[in-house]
């Protein structure tokens, strides 16, 4: 299958019947894909807008397109899915945010725990932004995800709502494998459309939060026998989840 080259502009950038390409990602069409006018390319906005667009400008400032179809919602689930996570030291929120926008996850939620010892400041927010934005196109999607501001895990809890399936990732008594939660939600005919899972840092939840977790409707579940990382666990949780309910809603 021939790869399909995504550009990216911001929703601002659009207007009636053109949209134009500005900064990095006219830097990458000029110089590196080397696009000409009357050239043919796909543009993605992040808000689940694809446009093939004809080149009818070039310049150093920007590229503009003539807009001749938009198609929505390409490459998206018909689920969503919300990873709310302790970061992680150093840079591997990085990989976190990344593949798991190649994934298919919708919303990230920076958590911040008892036992977290990271910090999601304003700067590494916006770099978080910018690999979305790039994992996005290379993942053929058409939806950014959503990055939001740290929260603590209450806040998260208290946000799930009545129609959000939540999971928690804690080895405690009656842990489940997420295979198994998904055949008893089938059996029980659940509808599911949207879920949050929670992923603690490398010391884990403390047992007040997960007591509250599990207070407010969240299931208790397990990755298997191997501790694994705590940005590995939620990469493997979000694919599994996906596989298992996400794409066949």
């Amino acid at each position: 299958m021939k790869h399909r080259e995504y550009f990216y502009t911001e929703p601002k950038n659009i207007s009636q019947g053109t949209l134009a390409i500005k900064g990095d990602e006219l830097k990458h069409l000029s110089r590196v894909i080397r696009k000409k006018v009357r050239d043919i390319v796909e543009v993605v906005d992040g808000q689940g807008n694809l446009y093939t667009v004809v080149l009818t400008e070039i310049s150093r400032q920007h590229a503009i397109g003539e807009i001749q179809k938009r198609t929505r919602y390409v490459g998206e689930p018909n689920f969503h899915l919300t990873l709310a996570q302790a970061i992680p030291r150093g840079n591997r929120f990085d990989l976190v945010v990344e593949k798991g926008t190649e994934i298919g996850v919708s919303t990230f939620i920076p958590l911040i725990c008892e036992h977290s010892t990271v910090k999601a400041s304003a700067s590494r927010i916006s770099r978080w932004k910018k690999i979305a934005i790039a994992a996005m196109k290379q993942s053929a999607r058409s939806m950014l995800p959503e990055i939001t501001s740290a929260q603590t895990i209450e806040e998260v809890i208290r946000k799930k709502g009545l129609l959000k399936l939540g999971l928690i990732a804690d080895t405690g008594p009656g842990a489940k494998t997420l295979s198994n939660l998904a055949a008893e939600f089938k059996q029980k005919s659940f509808q599911l459309k949207f879920a949050i899972i929670l992923i603690g840092p490398e010391g884990g939840f403390s047992s007040h939060e997960v007591k509250m977790a599990l207070d407010n409707g969240f299931y208790r579940f397990t990755l298997g026998p191997r501790r694994l990382r705590s940005e590995t666990a939620g990469i493997v949780a979000s694919a599994i989840l996906m596989d298992l309910i996400g794409e066949m809603s």
